[in-house]
């Protein structure tokens, strides 16, 4: 073959190729040119050639472009910066050669303006007089696109793709130019997700699908599917490019996106002039409904068929319906109860989500391995990836528009908020996950807030019967509202500290909120289902070994501080024990909030949260970190015991008990599963702590979808333990679920008397010093003496810290719990973890801190405090060391008031002063009278 001739076939089959191709591609090199003056549109750049390369998708300051972050950056975000410059200890970490930012994650570049993008395209000759269009998906924030230097349009969604008309466009090359502005361009909230830098930093770029798609002049603009699962029907809205013209038809064909057949088609000619078409079609009599136990879905193809050829649009859709009983949101006419959790724009490699679905698909699978089944995207709307995994994995979707805002006031926030919410419900309103949309998180206003709220509830409720509406996430609870978020039912409010139910109240597993749901339902009125609004914000130590996870756009700046801060008060190899150590306290803290809001029987919770938050002072309130992964205290399936859709359930009075007592606990199961179940299998037993079982039983019971199942009754005589133990109630639904709670045991006549030889004092005065240097052995309790500056300042109690100490202004408690070895001889008659545990409480509801900071860094308290990362002081409730010849126990435990209500305390007391009188008793730290001193007042 002719060696021309050949190359010349090659050159028509690609050709053909591509003028057959409907989409191009534009991901790859452009070329980019920064605006920093904004001035780009009066000098018309998109006449100019720009030179400098750049890789889309993707966001500018993770290739180099910006400004390094310093002191002088303009942060979108409440309380960084004058924080950050109101207190001496961050000084360190001003200069632009240290610079280090404590309250959300930094940036590696960081520019705020216009950035303007060009491309040379080249359109297909089969692509002439065809429509065509531009697709730019998950743009921050405003985009305005010129083809050959003419203006094309604008947008500034934040939610949806920008989409433009490019139809005039005729076959061969063209220049592309798009001007992308991540200015703060709707008052949105400088704290929402969707604008903010406290999670995504303020990125400039295009992060999704960018491609040129080809339609023939008729197409279908939209289709929207509205299930009817009573009529066994979906009704079909259609809408067209253009007015129809006689001869034209709709042909609907669905079919289930897996095992199932196809359901017969139906064809509907069309009338000359339609534009706007509304069709029922019939689902048969056996189609699957979608929940989150079985996501059935199907695709629908819609074609429109003209003499000039056809164009197809094909929808996925689920056969879903949700509504609401007086207390429960429903699915297909089930009762559910929500076990969620937030996703807040948190992605740390990238600054901005993904839009792949296999990305969105691993977290929903995380998610469900936790025991959850719904996610609220708070104040920011996910890409379309997002709705596809939730579809696929059955999550149920709340979505917010943007919005964490005042409203009401007539600024542009008010009528973007409708045309936002108009553009989100048009891209994604087909998928079975979306199932509530809200305006946006905790909205600020005057008096016009509540009526502008209600109008918009209404509004969305008249126009669209696929979700569920609310004014608000928090709040208002308005008599509109389909359902209420609420902050009210959850044991640790804003503000409340140590009187909070977890830190006032002592621990027990009967207590519920129904007051302050009776209360909610007072105030409005009428009786809505109630969603417990950001649950826990309880926080654990961080894990310094993840600094190094942030290989990409965003560094864990925040993280080296606190390192720092750890190495100042010679608290460097602790990092590991206090992780662990506040891990533990924090999923007790978890599990007691979720059995609460399950006994109370509300509609479901939203935790805040699965994962941690990295903005507003660094909140680490997950069990998993900001990628999504395990920490090492806590497994999925360890979550799940007490996260998902049937849960056992122990009414104990109270987890300490003294051996002349019966435990007695009635059971009861929360069970939100596929279905009822008839006489389930129940079994319960108590172990000691080596496994040993020590009573047990087994009953049946009827599972209705509710939370307050009966299931049996416990009682169990405890007089045969004689010695102080650990025990552990274990509740199991054979095939169901299984849960489990610790309890201690211990001896009713107990000694507190301390040996001859072991002197209590209340301060080292001259004589009890000389006693000590000379060979005694002291005790030192200085309980409610402890110095201000000394600890007395420092407010602890059960409950690790709540959100974090920074940002909420330092709300008490200041720490995560205490620290100990369960094997030191201090402990021998006082069963312990390394970590707090409810048999704490009574200990740590009325100690002091101590701070140790004047004593040798080879002191390690016996009973350590763990402090918040932002002061990282070295604490103690217990310590011991050696003065002259003798031995000395320091501690601001209460170990004198009401000991016969106070077990823990008592024993506690009983078991060091065992200790101090025994053979074990050496402390290996030689320690100075003066700092000891110095401790109390």
């Amino acid at each position: 073959m002719n060696k021309h001739f050949s190359l010349a076939l090659i050159a028509l089959a690609m050709a053909m190729r591509i003028s057959a191709q409907d989409k191009i591609s534009l991901a790859g090199e452009w070329q980019i040119r920064l605006d920093r003056n904004d001035e780009g549109m009066r000098q018309r750049w998109s006449l100019q050639t720009f030179t400098e390369p750049v890789k889309l998708p993707g966001a500018v300051q993770s290739q180099g472009f910006g400004d390094d972050p310093s002191i002088r950056t303009p942060w979108i975000g409440e309380r960084g910066t004058e924080r950050f410059l109101q207190q001496d200890k961050y000084k360190p970490y001003y200069p632009d050669d240290n610079f280090k930012f404590p309250f959300w994650l930094t940036p590696k570049k960081y520019y705020v303006g216009p950035v303007w993008f060009q491309k040379d395209i080249n359109i297909p000759e089969g692509w002439r007089n065809k429509h065509i269009e531009l697709k730019l998906e998950r743009c921050h924030w405003g985009t305005t696109v010129y083809a050959d230097g003419q203006y094309v349009g604008a947008d500034s969604s934040l939610a949806t793709a920008h989409v433009y008309d490019l139809s005039r466009l005729t076959p061969g090359k063209h220049r592309l130019t798009v001007r992308v502005d991540n200015r703060y361009l709707t008052e949105v909230g400088i704290n929402a997700h969707s604008a903010s830098d406290q999670t995504q930093g303020t990125w400039n770029g295009i992060a999704g699908d960018m491609l040129l798609e080809v339609k023939e002049k008729d197409f279908i603009k939209q289709v929207q599917l509205y299930p009817d699962l009573a009529g066994k029907q979906v009704r079909v809205s259609v809408k067209l490019a253009r007015p129809a013209v006689a001869g034209q038809q709709l042909l609907l064909a669905a079919k289930p996106l897996g095992k199932g057949t196809a359901i017969a088609p139906v064809k509907q000619a069309l009338q000359a002039g339609d534009s706007l078409l509304e069709l029922n079609y019939p689902m048969g009599a056996s189609f699957n409904s979608w929940d989150e136990f079985n996501p059935a879905l199907y695709e629908m193809a819609v074609t429109l068929q003209s003499a000039m050829g056809k164009n197809v649009k094909k929808v996925q859709y689920g056969m879903r319906s949700i509504g609401t009983t007086a207390d429960k949101l429903t699915i297909n006419g089930h009762p559910i109860f929500l076990r969620g959790t937030l996703e807040c724009a948190i992605f740390p490699l990238t600054g901005y989500p993904p839009t792949d679905t296999a990305a969105w698909g691993r977290i929903c699978r995380i998610i469900k391995a936790h025991g959850l089944n719904h996610l609220r995207f708070h104040s920011w709307c996910p890409p379309e990836a997002a709705f596809v995994a939730g579809d696929r994995y059955g999550v149920y979707f709340s979505i917010e528009v943007d919005a964490w805002a005042r409203v009401g006031d007539g600024a542009s926030i008010d009528g973007y908020l409708y045309r936002e919410a108009q553009r989100i419900v048009d891209a994604y309103g087909n998928h079975p996950s979306f199932c509530m949309l809200i305006h946006g998180n905790e909205p600020a206003g005057g008096k016009a807030r509540d009526p502008y709220l209600a109008h918009w509830v209404k509004y969305w409720q008249e126009r669209d019967n696929r979700f569920l509406y609310t004014a608000g996430s928090g709040w208002p609870a308005l008599p509109v509202n389909d359902y209420h978020v609420s902050p009210d039912p959850r044991i640790q409010a804003w503000g409340e500290g140590v009187n909070s139910v977890i830190n006032a109240k002592a621990p027990n597993s009967r207590y519920n909120f129904s007051d302050k749901m009776e209360q909610i339902h007072r105030n409005t009125g009428k009786r809505l289902p109630v969603v417990a609004h950001e649950i826990g914000q309880w926080c654990v130590y961080p894990d310094f070994s993840e600094i190094k996870k942030y290989t990409g756009l965003l560094q864990a700046r925040n993280f080296e501080i606190f390192r720092d801060f750890m190495k100042k008060e010679h608290l460097q190899g602790q990092e590991r024990d206090f992780l662990m150590a506040s891990g533990k306290l924090q999923v007790l803290c978890y599990k007691a909030d979720i059995e609460a809001g399950m006994r109370t029987g509300y509609a479901g919770y939203q935790l805040l949260d699965l994962h941690d938050f990295p903005g507003q002072g660094s909140a680490l309130v997950g069990v998993l970190d900001p990628f999504w992964n395990s920490k090492p205290y806590c497994t999925p399936a360890e979550y799940h015991r007490f996260a998902s859709a049937t849960v056992p359930l122990a009414l104990l009075p109270k987890f300490v008990f003294k051996n002349n007592e019966a435990l007695t606990a009635g059971l009861q199961i929360s069970h939100y599963g596929r279905e009822p179940v008839k006489q389930a299998a129940i079994s319960w037993r108590i172990r000691d702590q080596h496994k040993k079982v020590l009573a047990s039983g087994n009953s049946r019971a009827d599972l209705e979808l509710r939370n307050d199942n009966p299931a049996a009754s416990i009682s169990f005589n405890l007089a045969g333990i004689n010695t102080a133990q650990k025990l552990n109630l274990e509740v199991t639904v054979k095939g169901l679920g299984v849960n489990d709670w610790d309890l201690w045991v211990y001896p009713a006549e107990v000694t507190t008397a301390p040996a001859k030889d072991i002197i209590v004092v209340n301060e080292l005065s001259d004589a009890v010093l000389q006693q000590l240097q000379a060979g005694a052995k002291v005790l030192l309790n200085i309980n409610g003496k402890v110095a201000k500056g000394m600890g007395a300042e420092i407010p602890t109690a059960m409950s690790t810290v709540f959100w974090n100490t920074e940002w909420t202004t330092y709300q008490a408690p200041h720490t995560l719990g205490i620290l100990c070895d369960p094997k030191h001889a201090a402990f021998a008659r006082f069963p312990t973890e390394y970590h707090s545990n409810w048999q704490w409480w009574d200990i740590l509801h009325t100690a002091q801190p101590m701070r140790l900071r004047d004593f040798p860094a080879t002191l390690k308290p016996t009973v350590q405090l763990i402090d918040t990362w932002f002061e990282a002081r070295k604490l103690g409730l217990l310590f011991e060391g050696k003065v002259g010849k003798g031995k000395l126990v320091v501690t601001s435990i209460d170990f004198t008031h009401d000991l016969e209500n106070r077990p823990g305390a008592r024993q506690l007391y009983h078991s060091l002063l065992t200790y101090m009188n025994g053979a074990g008793f050496n402390p290996a730290v030689t320690l100075d009278a003066a700092p000891v001193r110095a401790l109390y007042q």
